[in-house]
């Protein structure tokens, strides 16, 4: 409006036109998001493991036998492999003999309405994963996390990748775990929690090592904890016993994915039996040897940093991203969807460690000018290289695993400068 002297009155501090608002913006943000994923799945290949699981499902529903027909399958993927290299990897059901009966029973309606219900279950597994991480954001950080979530299921473990159309049942298996734990680490009720690590563990028995994500955050779960991995040990074995024929199968297509497709995943043990598997050597040894070393310094790493963080009485918003990360890194065999459940706390890390180290840059105006402006071009090469080599390279090795590690230390480096540094004053 134009006043009785003429002048067009001041903006009020603040000002923004509506079309620029907050809301509007990360609405617009979300609307990109789904419109990106719904041209990605129209354009490309979509549910590649939930086409492997619907053809165990009409397998069984024939009264055939999945894992023998995987074994044929791999069998004659690597005959052909000798004189077509670009011959297309099969899908192998490698989940436990217990999940046969759920086969059975999703064989008793129709395709594509276990199809559409499925879909809709991944999307929220998916959606629970944000969610979870969300949680674990102060208040501070929610004011900007809120425009990252969007873009957080392109980048699984902060690396593009398209795993969130493979419809692979890890998205429903976290979202049940991640919704237990926040339950868990925000009002201490853990119980949901177990149950949700032992069913996973039904699926994949790695999942088991998630067991120690209560026990970082406090201290009187470890009963319950333990109780929980003998429970988790005995299905597992007693599978042996109600179905030894199918068991046997099970576990001799896992050792063909591991020896044949070299399915290894992201850890340092995984990037060892790459590594070693290019260059035509025996890998089981050598990774299990580094996985147990591995496996025993992140867990020690852990466990004292926990027992600092209840000594120093620090937020547990500070502490759960960290343990959470640290617990994934005890998985045997970290996959890209494994790393998409840790997308979140990863940047929540990220941004903390940025935020310390930007405060530790600025004691002197010099310092403040050259250090900020170092850290800030650190941060951005950090995220763009991993990218712009898997984009352009052949795979996610080695670049991921030094993604996942450089978070981990990162993160480890934080909760501890923690204690030194002024404590946010808006805590969740």
């Amino acid at each position: 409006m134009i006043d009785q002297r003429g002048s067009i009155p001041d903006r009020p501090a603040g000002f923004a036109p509506r079309w620029f608002s907050r809301p509007r913006l990360i609405a617009l943000f979300w609307m990109a998001a789904v419109v990106a994923l719904a041209a990605m799945a129209y354009a490309g290949v979509v549910g590649w493991d939930a086409r492997g699981y619907w053809k165990a499902v009409q397998s069984v529903q024939h009264n055939s036998d999945p894992y023998a027909e995987d074994i044929v399958a791999l069998q004659t993927f690597h005959q052909r492999l000798a004189t077509n290299p670009a011959e297309p990897r099969p899908f192998v059901y490698v989940y436990s003999p217990l999940t046969l009966p759920l086969l059975r029973l999703l064989a008793l309606f129709p395709g594509s309405f276990v199809g559409l219900l499925y879909a809709i279950a991944v999307a929220v597994g998916a959606a629970i994963q944000l969610w979870a991480g969300f949680q674990m954001a102060d208040q501070r950080e929610r004011r900007w996390l809120m425009f990252v979530l969007p873009a957080v299921v392109f980048f699984p473990g902060l690396v593009t990748d398209d795993v969130i159309l493979s419809g692979n049942v890890a998205y429903l298996l976290y979202g049940g775990i991640l919704l237990g734990a926040t339950a868990g680490w925000k009002r201490g009720h853990w119980t949901w929690y177990y149950l949700a690590v032992l069913v996973a563990s039904v699926f994949k028995t790695p999942f088991l090592a998630f067991l120690a994500f209560p026990v970082l955050i406090d201290a009187r779960q470890w009963i319950r904890a333990g109780m929980t991995a003998v429970a988790g040990v005995l299905i597992f074995v007693a599978q042996a016993r109600l179905w030894p024929g199918f068991f046997r199968e099970y576990l001799a297509s896992l050792l063909l994915v591991f020896d044949w497709l070299h399915d290894f995943g992201f850890g340092p043990a995984s990037v060892l039996g790459l590594y070693l598997w290019r260059r035509g050597r025996p890998t089981a040894t050598p990774t299990t040897i580094l996985f147990v070393i591995c496996a025993g310094v992140i867990g020690i790493v852990l466990l004292v940093l926990a027992r600092r963080v209840r000594e120093w009485n620090l937020p547990r918003e500070a502490w759960v991203p960290v343990a959470l990360v640290g617990t994934a890194l005890l998985n045997p065999r970290v996959m890209k969807y494994d790393l998409a459940a840790i997308t979140v706390p990863m940047v929540l890390i990220g941004g903390r460690a940025l935020r310390l180290l930007w405060k530790a840059g600025g004691t002197a105006e010099a310092k403040n000018r050259s250090g900020r402006a170092l850290i800030l071009v650190g941060s951005i090469l950090f995220f763009l290289v991993p990218n712009v080599i898997t984009t352009v390279g052949p795979s996610w090795f080695p670049g991921e695993f030094l993604v996942l590690a450089t978070v981990f230390v990162l993160g480890v480096w934080s909760v501890w400068r923690l204690r030194v540094e002024d404590q946010p004053a808006d805590r969740c």
